[in-house]
């Protein structure tokens, strides 16, 4: 699923038009990024959490010359997702 066809999906299950779907799926975006961005943790109660994570300096190499170069340290997120919603992902599996 596209984000376009998310919003499609979201303004069909709340009968919210579609413009205003957008509009609030972009600004959850934007804020994700700013609270990453900030360093904090993003938690959904139930469904998960987003947390930025800081990748070190490190060795690599040129993929194309196999030159060595130093890959630089960088921000990353990581998602955990939460209890609820991994049994709700499963729950075709438990018996």
């Amino acid at each position: 699923m596209n984000k376009q066809e998310l919003i499609r999906q979201l303004a069909a299950d709340t009968g919210i038009d579609t413009c205003q779907v957008r509009a609030v799926l972009d600004s959850l975006l934007r804020t994700t990024t700013a609270v990453l961005q900030q360093g904090d943790k993003l938690m959904f109660q139930g469904f998960g959490a987003f947390y930025p994570v800081q990748q070190t300096e490190r060795p690599g190499r040129n993929p194309k010359t196999g030159e060595p170069k130093t890959v630089p340290s960088r921000r990353t997120a990581k998602f955990r997702p939460g209890i609820a919603f991994l049994k709700d992902l499963n729950k075709d599996k438990i018996e």
